[in-house]
């Protein structure tokens, strides 16, 4: 049975960010279809991060150091 794309996210979630690569689990968009996004740490073990889970796609997003922004549309602008 295919899960939630929310409960998928918790899921994978709970899986990964015990790794220190590892620094974010959500949800976005891949061509406009919904998919679950992992966040890596510089280069991060991509290999390891499964590319469906729980019959939802997933994508590896790599970079860093990654910084919290203030939320908000406004929050730039001040």
């Amino acid at each position: 049975m295919k899960r939630s794309i929310e409960q998928a996210q918790e899921r994978l979630a709970n899986d990964l960010l015990r790794r220190r690569d590892v620094v974010a689990v959500g949800i976005g968009a891949d061509n406009g279809e919904p998919c679950l996004k992992v966040y890596v740490s510089g280069r991060g073990d991509r290999r390891s991060i499964p590319r469906r889970y729980d019959g939802h796609r997933v994508r590896v997003v790599g970079g860093g150091p990654f910084r919290a922004q203030a939320d908000g549309p406004a929050a730039g602008s001040r």
